[in-house]
């Protein structure tokens, strides 16, 4: 389990905006979270990933639990990138821990280089570059040029300062920064605007089968389904949740909309027959108790 949330709630104005929302994503679980504009999608996402609060019940009930050391990766409509910095230099931050890595086995190669002791510096080698192997460190410039390419940014020079790019341009690089860094969970809000054919293409692919969980809403209902396994449809301050992807939702969504419409109309039917036996009997003496009762009935 890498995200478990219970019994959600998110209040506007005295309105609830989510009701007791409870659900888990799993490691390499897709899910496409589904809804109509101003449903609460986007709020849900900025709760999960702590940049907007919830609140909890009388009883103190509440809760975004998020496993250990799982990291969470979220493609924001803004950029949040550094706009001073070249895209190559934005890349490499990506992977700031493993070049940082790198620096000090460049470190204790001079030392060892010039004499120093062998033995003790040797083992710290050997640590360093266990943890820089094991993390694919030696591939970073090949994984930064396949990502910028997949995203569009082939023939852009790597280093091009990012405040000379349009929008459009930075978004789609906040994503490619994204997915260079690898979190556990990737939620992705509109991930595929400002997206070509051929990028949206690579982005399936890229997603279906590097195995990191994900979340998306999307509009593009085709991308969606090519990349989920399970969709949240967030209506009227809760969810339904199938484990089907959008396509397969559609038809099952149907379905329980039609078993909705008869529970409503026999509830409509069972109303007015209520109503027509207590004005039938509200004056009789003889039916007082039932019509009392029909009366806490409705």
């Amino acid at each position: 389990m890498l995200l478990n949330v219970e019994h959600l709630y998110k209040y506007f104005n005295g309105q609830a905006l989510l009701k007791d929302i409870n659900f888990t994503v799993e490691d390499r679980e897709a899910v496409g979270l589904i809804g109509i504009n101003g449903c609460g999608k986007s709020t849900l996402l900025n709760i999960i990933t702590g940049s907007e609060g919830y609140d909890k019940t009388p009883e103190g009930l509440g809760s975004v639990n998020i496993a250990g050391k799982a990291s969470i990766g979220f493609l924001r409509q803004n950029s949040g990138l550094n706009s001073e910095l070249t895209i190559g230099e934005e890349m490499k931050n990506a992977f700031a821990p493993l070049l940082e890595t790198l620096d000090k086995m460049k470190v204790l190669e001079k030392k060892m280089a010039d004499g120093g002791d062998i033995d003790s510096i040797s083992h710290e080698y050997a640590e360093l570059s266990s943890y820089f192997e094991a993390r694919d460190g030696y591939r970073i410039d090949v994984k930064i040029k396949q990502v910028l390419n997949g995203m569009g940014f082939g023939s852009t020079p790597t280093d091009r300062v990012i405040s000379t790019l349009s929008g459009g341009e930075k978004t789609r690089l906040a994503l490619a920064k994204l997915l260079l860094e690898e979190p556990n969970l990737l939620i992705l809000d509109e991930p595929t605007n400002h997206l070509d054919i051929d990028s949206i293409q690579w982005l399936e692919d890229f997603l279906v089968n590097n195995g990191k969980a994900v979340v998306v809403i999307s509009h593009d209902r085709t991308f969606v389904d090519n990349i989920t396994t399970r969709t949240i449809e967030v209506t009227m301050g809760r969810i339904y949740d199938y484990k089907v992807n959008y396509s397969q939702y559609l038809v099952l969504r149907q379905e329980r909309r039609v078993q909705q419409q008869k529970a409503y109309d026999e509830q409509q039917k069972m109303i007015a027959e209520t109503k027509e036996f207590i004005e039938r009997f509200k004056g009789t003496y003889s039916k007082t108790l039932q019509v009392q009762s029909r009366v806490k009935m409705l």
